[in-house]
């Protein structure tokens, strides 16, 4: 280091004083000669502190790459320790098992052995094949040979072995021999493994015995196939052969790499440095005196990166490839030619990044499979494209688990299996997008599309089908119950519902209640006002039970007559008539907060209407249509007034419009003046 070099390094060291010194003595007027010899004294200067440094990052590199040498020779050397240990293991397991033997074959057993294990797996290759003793000899330390062994070499056509033959695979080449007359194996060819390809294909047409044992290797611009023993071997070859491929790729990206840190280097300490100097000198004087250098070195690099885009692309390194777009982006020097390569570069690995995200092989690895190409389009600042492209995708994956779904006899089950799916994903997402507002607009458009979907399936499998009430029921209740599920996460969705569902609800809602008015009136023109009569007394204690688990009391009206205990006082319409009125009730109440609520309070009405007018119209003498009408208006009544209204007694307030029927609601001991003389006389 020169003294000039140490007075720049020095902490007192002032560019002022240094120039004012190196102006003294000088004659008026040849100041400016003067500062122009200096300035092309610093520029030297800077040119070698730059090339040392350069050479800096080149020194620890490749002592970087020569310890990685020193680590693969250790571990080949670990290996071959390993090797001997299981060499000396097998020999002391021989020797438990020769135990009571003569002395001679355990010697025998033993020497083998030691000679096995002391021999250099090179020095074998080295006996078999001849022509190969300057390769392996002249091996680097980080060079090994991985795998070696005999195989038949395989027509395709034929369908037959032509020869023997042995591979010898090592970090960087592949050997191939060939057998000669004298049962030794010859050095046939070296390969390169950048102009090798190992094919995954199991050749079928070879037969069920050897369709997992052939090895085929696309060596340009032919094909070899080579039959291996079994096909374990056969997957052991092809395994080793990829892993050696990956691991001098990721030695190529290293060199790479650091070959672009270094050029980039230099543009980030001339940045540094021009900070310092702009505190001492003019804007304008640094401009002029950095300008010409910065864009020269900045053109170098940028006429290198459509190769090192290219690079990357072939070899699928598109991390690699969006962080130079970035550097290319954010260098000030421009150059128009090559920014419109750089640009077509760019578009390219759009275009790879989109095939990622929506080509159909992303969704078996699910949706974490696209969220490393949808990362790296949002920093190349397609944010929003890559967006809509990942949801499209989705919903392709929607559609294919939709479809999936089997529309079954059990519409519930159909309902519920397509609620979960929808539920699911648009949690998926949710969570995906939490911490990304700026997309919320596209991932709630895209939350309605595919409720749209999943309410069209369900209004042409379900609800088009003129289900029963209760599936109109169900299916508004569970699809709601997803809303609100959804509404909690912060996707409110209910207006949609409402919008899509309400009118096919309110269609199918119809049809159900014209058949069942159609069918009540029927039978009230039916109407005898007889007895139940029932099969059996076990067949009356069923209904009983059936009517009591609904809050239905009806032991009162069991008939006294020792003669018909198996009958009820009360018509057999009647009986009908309650079972129908608490299931519409009780099917009607979910539906009183969906499009249809009005309706189904209209229903109700109309279908008591119909029976209450049917009482007040038809009253008449006799404990039967007493005990009949006595149990609507006290115990049926009021049930599905609770079910379907709570405690508002909406339906109750009904009675009030027939006064003829009021003696029969009011509840006393007598069951409303029924006496034991009428009912007998309604017996008879």
């Amino acid at each position: 280091m020169t003294e000039q070099d140490q007075l720049f390094q020095t902490d007192t060291f002032s560019p002022s004083e240094y120039i004012r010194e190196r102006l003294k003595g000088v004659k008026t007027g040849d100041e400016s000669r003067k500062l122009r010899a200096l300035r092309s004294e610093m520029n030297a200067l800077n040119t070698a502190s730059q090339e040392t440094l350069k050479n800096n990052v080149f020194r620890n590199y490749q002592q970087f790459i020569d310890a990685s040498k020193e680590i693969s020779h250790l571990e080949r050397e670990i290996y071959e320790m390993s090797h001997n240990l299981q060499e000396q293991k097998r020999v002391i397991e021989n020797l438990i098992m020769m135990t009571g033997d003569d002395k001679s074959s355990i010697h025998t057993v033993s020497s083998h052995s030691t000679t096995t294990s002391n021999t250099n797996p090179i020095q074998i290759l080295m006996q078999k094949m001849e022509g190969i003793g300057g390769i392996l000899n002249n091996m680097s330390s980080n060079e090994k040979v991985i795998l070696h062994g005999e195989m038949d070499q395989f027509d395709m056509e034929t369908k037959k072995t032509t020869g023997k033959c042995m591979l010898i695979l090592l970090s960087h080449k592949l050997i191939i021999g060939n057998i000669n007359a004298a049962g030794k194996y010859v050095m046939d060819s070296t390969l390169t493994l950048n102009s090798v390809a190992p094919v995954n294909v199991k050749d079928r047409e070879s037969g069920a015995a050897n369709a997992g044992k052939v090895l085929k290797l696309l060596i340009f611009p032919e094909s070899r196939c080579y039959l291996c023993e079994s096909a374990r071997i056969r997957k052991l070859w092809f395994d080793e052969l990829e892993q050696a491929k990956r691991e001098i790729l990721h030695e190529t990206s290293l060199v790479r790499q650091a070959t672009i840190k270094g050029k980039r280097q230099t543009v980030k300490e001339r940045a540094i440095e021009r900070e310092h100097v702009i505190a001492e000198k003019s804007f304008q004087e640094v401009e002029e005196e950095d300008e010409e250098e910065k864009n020269d070195n900045d053109l170098m690099w940028l006429s290198e990166l459509p190769a090192e885009l290219d690079d990357c692309i072939a070899h699928r390194d598109l991390e690699q490839a969006v962080e130079l777009i970035h550097e290319w982006k954010q260098c000030s020097t421009k150059d128009a030619v090559i920014d419109v390569q750089l640009q077509m570069r760019e578009n390219q690995i759009v275009q790879l990044l989109s095939e990622d995200v929506s080509r159909p092989g992303a969704i078996h690895g699910g949706p974490r499979a696209m969220k490393k190409a949808r990362t790296l389009l949002t920093q190349l600042g397609r944010g929003t494209y890559a967006t809509d492209v990942y949801l499209r995708r989705r919903s392709a994956i929607q559609r294919t688990a939709m479809r999936d779904v089997t529309v079954s006899e059990e519409p519930i089950s159909y309902v519920r299996q397509l609620c979960a799916i929808y539920s699911n994903a648009v949690n998926d997402i949710s969570n995906e997008y939490r911490s990304m507002p700026q997309y919320y607009c596209q991932v709630l458009q895209w939350c309605s599309y595919e409720l749209s979907t999943l309410l069209t399936l369900i209004r042409r499998h379900v609800i088009e089908v003129a289900p029963a009430i209760a599936v109109l029921a169900y299916t508004w209740k569970y699809v709601m119950t997803t809303m609100d599920e959804l509404t909690a996460i912060g996707v409110h969705l209910n207006f949609e519902v409402n919008r899509l569902l309400g009118i096919p609800l309110e269609k199918s809602l119809q049809s159900n209640f014209e058949n069942i008015i159609e069918a009540v009136k029927m039978r009230i023109s039916e109407e005898k006002w007889r007895p139940y009569v029932l099969d059996s007394e076990s067949a009356l204690n069923r209904l009983v039970e059936e009517l009591s688990d609904v809050g239905i009391n009806v032991e009162w009206a069991i008939s006294a007559n020792d003669e018909t205990k198996s009958s009820l006082n009360v018509s057999q319409n009647v009986v009908h008539f309650a079972k129908i009125a608490h299931t519409l009730s009780k099917d009607l109440a979910p539906l009183r907060l969906s499009p249809v609520q009005a309706m189904s309070e209209i229903y109700a009405d109309e279908l008591w209407k119909t029976f209450l007018e049917h009482l007040s119209n038809n009253i008449r003498d006799g404990s039967v249509f007493a005990y009949s009408t006595t149990f609507i208006l006290t115990q049926v009544l009021p049930v599905c007034d609770r079910l379907l209204y709570g405690e508002e007694g909406e339906l109750t307030r009904l009675i009030e419009e027939y006064p003829k029927l009021a003696p029969y609601a009011d509840e006393s001991d007598d069951e409303n003046g029924i006496t034991k003389e009428d009912e007998e006389v309604a017996h008879v």
